[in-house]
Order: structure tokens, then C-alpha cells, then sequence
């Protein structure tokens, strides 16, 4: 189990990493200073994270709940760890479906040359909802670590 454990915590790491950096870095970055010009820049990586973080967050959550299922039969100790963090990934995926996605995929669609009047709104709102998501991808790292080191 704790193998199991491990490469799932590495995959969360990675993910939840991600998306820090681009909380964090790539769109403060890319925000900044003439914000206009770099809308190419970011509707490239709309596009690009519009088509992987779907199979990549889906395919998380799955695992998540497998392991959390497995645990419940055969690891009772590391169960409420594992439900809790499948759980928030569940959430995740609802919340991302609900609010950062409908907006990215504004964002890849704009015209750069006849943007919406509220084009700049919409970015800071889209920025506001990916830290909200990466809070809940934190927290569930957290209780994932958890679940991993009482399985030890």
C-alpha cells in the first residue's frame, strides 16, 4: 500500500505543484506590465492545459478514489486520509467544471484584436478561482501526506 501510496502522492505533488507555479508565477508574470501583449502567450497555454489538466485531474481523482475504495477493504487505518482527500478532489473537479473552466475557455476563443470589454475582469476572476482551486489541491496534499505516513 505504501508504494501505492507513494506514486500517487508523487502524481498530487506534481499537479498540485503545477498549478502553484502558474497561481503563483507564470500568470502574476504574464499579468503584469502590458498585459495585452501577452494574451497570445496565455491563450496558448489555455489551449495546452484546456486539453491535459482535464485527463490529468480526472485521472487523479480516479486514483484517489481506487485507493480510497482499496483502503476501506483492506487498510481501515488510512481510510479516513485517503476519503477525505478523494473527497476534495471530487470537489475539485466540480469546482473547476463550474468556474475556472467556462472562463479559460473564453479566454483561448478572444479575437485578441476585438476583445470583450470585460476581458481583464474575466482574467482576474479566472486568477481568483485557480488560487481557490490550488488552496483545495494543498489541503488534499496535506491529508494525503497524512494518510501516507499513518500507513507507515
Amino acid at each position: 500500500m505504501q508504494l501505492v501510496l507513494l506514486v500517487l502522492l508523487l502524481n498530487s505533488a506534481l499537479l498540485t505543484g503545477n498549478e502553484f507555479a502558474v497561481s503563483t508565477f507564470i500568470h502574476p508574470s504574464l499579468s503584469a506590465d502590458n498585459h495585452r501583449s501577452n494574451l497570445p502567450t496565455i491563450q496558448h497555454f489555455a489551449k495546452l492545459y484546456g486539453r491535459v489538466m482535464p485527463f490529468w485531474m480526472g485521472m487523479t481523482t480516479g486514483l484517489h478514489t481506487l485507493v480510497s475504495a482499496i483502503a476501506w477493504f483492506y487498510f481501515k487505518s488510512v481510510f479516513p486520509w485517503l476519503f477525505a482527500t478523494a473527497s476534495i478532489w471530487a470537489i475539485v473537479i466540480l469546482y473547476s467544471l463550474i468556474f475556472p473552466v467556462p472562463l479559460n475557455n473564453r479566454v483561448k476563443e478572444w479575437d485578441i484584436t476585438e476583445l470583450p470589454l470585460d476581458w481583464e475582469q474575466t482574467r482576474s476572476k479566472w486568477d481568483l478561482y485557480n488560487w481557490i482551486r490550488v488552496i483545495f489541491l494543498i489541503l488534499a496534499f496535506i491529508l494525503l501526506s497524512m494518510g501516507f505516513k499513518a500507513s507507515s
